[in-house]
């Protein structure tokens, strides 16, 4: 009988070649090794797997047919050539052999998430999700999964019971590096209404006798596990919670204030204080409340030598201001229940004041305009964050940006091995940290205005174990000091803040190198109409800028009529005080039209790349279906007459010098 397989020690090595990226080495011995054993099934398979990643897509579909031609029953082979229809753009066929994979072995979980990508890029997000939940159902361990999940999640809105996603968006909150809480917000306060009891908790809040149920609907709060988590990663954006949890915080302060210690208070109330701290206390409070507060507060002073302090008076104080504002909390040696706490709302703060010591200025800032928006940024780091969304693994540059959509010959880009990027303004550290993530031997370097936000930056770069960024005070107006020329530059949400965006632009644009690329992001007139509305009433009443005036007149937000207003009560920067200030408040906004865009571009000898944003350009695309209709600014000036909020997250676009 004629062998059909070689010996496992020959199977052994190509695998071991290929692992280790000698695919020319691996190819060369399959290649000997199919010309002795034609019908090798595991041979065939691995050759063809060889010439996947040698990117010699038709040769390996060859293959993959042949394997399941020998074995019409071999699930590996329908599941590699289902990917390489998939990557020639043949999706009917990658559907139907991932449909043939799950035929033969319903737990291959890799299928599903496949299948879920192909109906994502189709827009089609529901049957995305569903193929997603059913990957991780069978493997709740796969990591890649839940980036999946994600991702659709961002793009499609919950609107009916599943017994499986709240367990999955509990592990999205969980995790601190698969995704920005605020970004899945919208259904995970959907799959708390959906698939938990919590508007029938919030009902026993709406009748008169409610403080007698107190104790039943904390009862009832404390076994919400989503619901706490969500409390704790970012500030909830819904009114209709908000207002729930501003009658609980005052009921359960009443109980403290007449001594009544109840321990099914505490797990409560730790969720509760991480989210009034990371809404910066945002809520409005009464006078009463204040009068409480400030003897709960007394009444600690006093009983701090003695240690006759109750935690739940610690932690109801901790809801109504940070624990690093009272005096007494450096005499406070922490319980076990109260570590927690503790560690966001004393050391973490006690952390950054140390960081500023260690952080480089490259000059003084002159410039008016940039003194006053330093100014709002230290009184108000924005935004105040927990968990971000950072990529699986590093890629070198062109691999990343091969994924944009960008209109660019990459052949012609010459990027560094070892690319120096700058992030021009970045804030709390979010846009550094997840750039450091994404490209491959990088150095990242982070310029803020804001002293305040860099130590957070830095505290949670090192918190996320990222060694390759430099974080460096000082205005975009100097940046030549660095004498530094960036492989890419990012400047998003900064240049509209400043006197004048045009000489800031032209600033970073100097420190580009040659052929490098920017991705800037720039206020849309259109899309801000209803702020500009807002901000000029604000100037007419000429509020003065107060943490207790920006409360107050959210409040009357909430709770006037004007239409005009309301989608501001959806951005989730109305729910933090820096947010609120950030919105309607800044000390300086300038807004663009793409008309002016290619106007600076034109000046500063930039030429326009693509936008970034996958929903914007997915709007777009079912209106302009040509390839280059996605570089056309007349086209996007055309789009955005008929969608006038569709650039709400700003303009977002790529860019690069001409020479």
């Amino acid at each position: 009988m004629i062998k059909e397989e070689p010996d496992k020690n020959i199977i052994e090595q190509i695998i071991f070649l290929f692992n280790k990226k000698k695919y020319l080495e691996a190819l060369d011995l399959s290649n000997r090794t199919i010309s002795d054993y034609p019908n090798s099934i595991l041979i065939n398979n691995i050759s063809g797997v060889i010439h996947t990643e040698l990117k010699n897509y038709f040769l390996a579909k060859k293959l993959f047919i042949k394997v399941i031609n020998l074995n019409p029953k071999y699930n590996d082979g329908y599941y590699n050539l289902a990917n390489i229809y998939n990557k020639l753009g043949e999706e009917d066929n990658a559907i139907k052999n991932y449909e043939k994979v799950i035929e033969l072995d319903k737990s291959y979980y890799k299928a599903y998430n496949n299948l879920g990508n192909i109906f994502r890029k189709r827009n089609l997000n529901k049957k995305a999700l569903d193929y997603y939940i059913q990957t991780l159902t069978i493997n709740p361990n796969y990591i890649r999964g839940f980036y999946n999940l994600s991702g659709v999640l961002q793009h499609y809105i919950l609107d009916e019971k599943n017994k499986y996603i709240n367990k999955f968006l509990l592990y999205l909150l969980e995790k601190k590096i698969i995704v920005r809480p605020n970004a899945i917000a919208t259904n995970v306060i959907n799959g708390l209404f959906l698939n938990t009891n919590l508007k029938d908790n919030f009902f026993l809040l709406e009748n008169n006798i409610y403080p007698k149920n107190l104790d039943k609907i904390i009862e009832l709060l404390n076994k919400n596990k989503l619901l706490l988590k969500f409390m704790k990663v970012c500030p909830i954006s819904n009114y209709y919670i908000e207002k729930n949890f501003i009658k609980i915080r005052n009921e359960i302060l009443n109980q403290i204030y007449n001594l009544n210690f109840k321990n099914i208070y505490l797990k409560f109330l730790i969720s509760l204080s991480a989210q009034c701290f990371l809404n910066e206390y945002v809520y409005y409070e009464t006078d009463e409340e204040r009068f409480k507060v400030n003897t709960i507060n007394e009444r600690i002073k006093k009983n701090i030598n003695t240690k006759e302090i109750n935690d739940l008076e610690i932690l109801i104080l901790s809801c109504y201001s940070p624990l690093y504002s009272f005096d007494w909390c450096k005499k406070i040696n922490p319980s076990n229940e109260l570590k927690e706490t503790f560690i966001l709302q004393y050391r973490n703060y006690n952390e950054e004041k140390k960081y500023i010591q260690k952080i480089k200025s490259i000059s003084k800032i002159n410039d008016k305009i940039s003194i006053k928006v330093k100014n709002q940024y230290e009184e108000n780091p924005y935004p105040r964050w927990t968990n971000l969304g950072l990529s699986i693994e590093p890629r070198v540059i062109n691999e990343v940006i091969e994924n944009i959509n960008l209109n660019v010959d990459f052949k012609k880009l010459n990027f560094s091995k070892n690319p120096e990027i700058l992030i021009a303004g970045c804030g709390t550290g979010q846009h550094a940290i997840t750039t450091a993530s994404k490209y491959k031997n990088s150095e990242i370097f982070a310029l803020d205005l804001s002293f305040n936000s860099l130590s957070y930056a830095k505290r949670k770069a090192e918190e996320l174990n990222f060694k390759n960024i430099n974080f460096i005070q000082g205005d975009l107006l100097d940046l030549r000091k660095l004498d530094k020329k960036f492989d890419i530059i990012e400047s998003v949400g900064v240049l509209h803040h400043m006197a004048d965006p045009l000489v800031g632009w032209e600033c970073i644009t100097d420190c580009l190198k040659k052929d490098a690329l920017m991705l800037i992001g720039l206020y849309s007139e259109k899309a801000r109409e209803n702020i500009v509305n807002i901000r000029e009433k604000i100037n007419s009443l000429r509020i003065k800028i107060t943490k207790k005036n920006i409360i107050n007149f959210r409040k009357d937000i909430f709770e006037n009529n004007i239409t005009a207003w309301d989608s501001v009560k959806f951005s989730p920067d109305f729910y933090s005080t820096s947010g609120v200030r950030d919105l309607l408040f800044h000390v300086q906004e300038h807004r663009f039209t793409i008309k002016k865009i290619r106007s600076h571009m034109n000046k500063l000898g930039l030429i326009f790349l693509g936008f970034e944003d996958t929903y914007v350009l997915d709007r777009f695309k079912k209106k302009y279906n040509q390839t280059n209709d996605l570089y056309d600014l007349d086209k996007w000036e055309d789009f955005e007459k008929n969608n006038s909020r569709i650039f709400s997250g700003m303009y977002q676009f790529w860019c690069k010098k001409i020479n």
